[in-house]
């Protein structure tokens, strides 16, 4: 199976994975955004949250969702084996 087919099989798993991309914000306005987004009664913890980088923002958006996803992925995985020592 080739890498672009691999590709587009991720990123039809994505579709339903909300996402919040934020660009433009300075670091003191996207903490204080994210921490009222998270203290929200409709916060789903299941939303991808990030912002865009001077490399990502050149990026096609499905590149940008499976690097995303991989990302999170990576990150449960390290707070997982941290929580089982």
């Amino acid at each position: 199976m080739n890498k672009e087919k691999t590709n587009l099989e991720e990123f039809e798993k994505l579709k339903e994975q909300p996402v919040i991309l934020f660009h433009g914000f300075s670091g003191e306005q996207l903490n204080a955004l994210i921490d009222t987004l998270k203290h929200s009664p409709a916060f789903a913890g299941n939303i991808i949250m990030a912002t865009t980088t001077p490399t990502s923002v050149q990026w096609r958006i499905k590149d940008l969702l499976l690097e995303l996803s991989e990302e999170r992925a990576a990150l449960k995985k390290l707070n997982q084996t941290r929580e089982d020592q």
